[in-house]
């Protein structure tokens, strides 16, 4: 049996109205953005916007976006967000599980919630995000 880390890193990431975070043991490189393709050493990679995905709704598209490069089970897939806010530590224990809707967003999409100081962030699940994966399909 595994066991979870102590601690986790994030990237806490700005999409729509919605700060979320990221794994940083997913995140490979950061880009600007320049499409819905990112071409990086001879390799196609298609980017998937993480606001449009999960939150249509509450779409407010930033001035700078930029793509996160991640390694998903089916491969490479960029996430466009618009804004990385910073690095955040937490401990791992303080991961709550994801209810099946929180402020707008499918709990499908997300790994949990971490609450965090006057905050609670949406943690992302990667695969689901960049696969459209839910619950149903």
């Amino acid at each position: 049996m595994t066991s979870l880390p102590a601690e986790i890193k994030f990237v806490a990431v700005r999409a729509g109205s919605e700060t979320f975070l990221i794994d940083i043991m997913a995140v490979r490189q950061v880009v600007p953005y320049s499409g819905s393709t990112v071409v990086l050493k001879d390799a196609v990679i298609p980017v998937v916007d993480v606001a449009a995905r999960v939150a249509p709704e509450q779409t407010a598209p930033g001035e700078q976006p930029v793509v996160l490069l991640t390694h998903t089970r089916a491969g490479a897939i960029g996430l466009k967000v618009d804004e990385v806010r910073r690095l955040l530590t937490l401990p791992a224990d303080q991961l709550l599980p994801a209810p099946p809707m929180v402020r707008g967003i499918r709990g499908e999409f997300l790994v949990g919630v971490a609450p965090h100081g006057n905050e609670v962030f949406l943690v992302l699940d990667v695969d689901a995000v960049a696969h459209g994966r839910t619950a149903g399909g």
